[in-house]
Formats: structure tokens, C-alpha cells, sequence
């Protein structure tokens, strides 16, 4: 049972790891997540795969194979998306997805960038991460993990003998009433009168 209730409290623990880490992570760091939605960027990224994207230092589009993420729009995360720098230009660089056979028609501006990947999360990890990320998920997550952590092992009752077992110097020592009454004389008297 105690192994149980460990086993199930280090899996809670975990849980609540999982749930805090992307927020603290976006906190310490400045980083924001973006999810993968198309598959121009294959094999590197599939659909549904996770980005930490670190912010921009104005050089990402100096360095062909590097990997951006941009925006049609400056500032615009609704039309971010992930592509690798194909070519450099005048005023910035034209992109290319890893998995697209051309280049894209328009070249972007430094202005265009939202950062690079710090790092991907793939596969079941990225599953796991989908699911803390909305609400029914955290719901369930946050129901399965109150119990681990508030549930506690029976414990054993200390100072009292199962029935049929006979008093044990323990069960004097505990029981109600067992401490010396030390306000009364030490003498002894008998039931004639006499100190003893």
C-alpha cells in the first residue's frame, strides 16, 4: 500500500511538473511556444510538434540554413510560420520550407522575424504537452493528481493492544490516568490509622 501511494504521489508530482513547466519556462526565459501547423517543414518538424521560440537578435536572416520564425505580418503570431533561410538579400533573406520544393515567392525583413527555435518538443512529448495545454486536459490532470496528493496510508493506532492480548509496559504508559499523583504523601497508611 505505502508503495503504491509513493508510486502515485512521484506521478502526481510529475504531473504538476509537466503543467507548471511551459509557464516557467516562458517567464524565466522571454520564450513562447508555437505549434507546428503545416507540413512544408518535414522531416525536421511534423504537424502538431512544439517550438520554444527564443526572441530575435536581427541577425537571424544574415546565416543561410537557419531556421526562423516569421510573419506576413510584423508582430502578427496568427501568421507566424516555421521556414529555413534560403537565400540572403539586400534587405533580408527569401525562405524555403524543408519539405518544399521551392523557395518562397517573396523575400522578408528582419521586421518579418519572431525568433528561432530554442527548442522542439515531438512526438509523444508534444501530445503530452497539447493535452496540459487546454483546459479540459488540465481539468482532468488537476482530478487525478488532488487525490494522489491528499490521500494518506492508514497508519498503525500507536498505544493500544489488539483485543485478547494482554497489557504491555507501553499500554501502562499511555493509558489515561497512568502518570504518579505527586501531590499526595509517599506514606502509606493502613486501615487502622497507622503510618506505615
Amino acid at each position: 500500500m505505502k508503495l503504491t501511494l509513493l508510486a502515485a504521489r512521484l506521478i502526481a508530482v510529475a504531473a504538476l511538473i509537466v503543467l507548471a513547466a511551459p509557464f516557467a519556462w516562458e517567464r524565466i526565459t522571454g520564450d513562447y511556444f508555437m505549434t507546428v501547423t503545416g507540413p512544408s517543414m518535414r522531416p525536421t518538424y511534423e504537424i502538431n510538434d512544439i517550438l520554444a521560440v527564443q526572441q530575435p537578435t536581427g541577425m537571424e536572416l544574415q546565416t543561410p540554413g537557419q531556421i526562423v520564425i516569421a510573419t506576413f505580418t510584423p508582430g502578427d503570431k496568427a501568421q507566424q510560420y516555421v521556414h529555413r533561410v534560403h537565400e540572403i538579400t539586400d534587405d533580408g533573406a527569401i525562405l524555403k520550407g524543408d519539405g518544399n520544393e521551392i523557395a518562397d515567392p517573396s523575400p522578408i525583413t528582419a521586421s518579418q522575424v519572431m525568433g528561432t527555435p530554442r527548442f522542439a518538443i515531438q512526438g509523444a512529448a508534444a501530445s503530452v504537452y497539447h493535452l496540459t495545454q487546454n483546459l479540459f486536459g488540465r481539468i482532468a490532470l488537476v482530478a487525478l493528481i488532488l487525490p494522489a496528493l491528499l490521500f494518506s496510508a492508514p497508519r498503525k493506532p500507536r498505544g493500544r493492544r489488539a483485543a485478547g492480548q494482554p497489557p504491555t509496559s507501553d499500554d501502562a504508559s499511555t493509558a489515561p490516568g497512568a502518570e504518579a499523583d505527586t501531590s499526595r504523601s509517599s506514606t502509606a497508611v493502613d486501615s487502622t490509622g497507622t503510618r506505615q
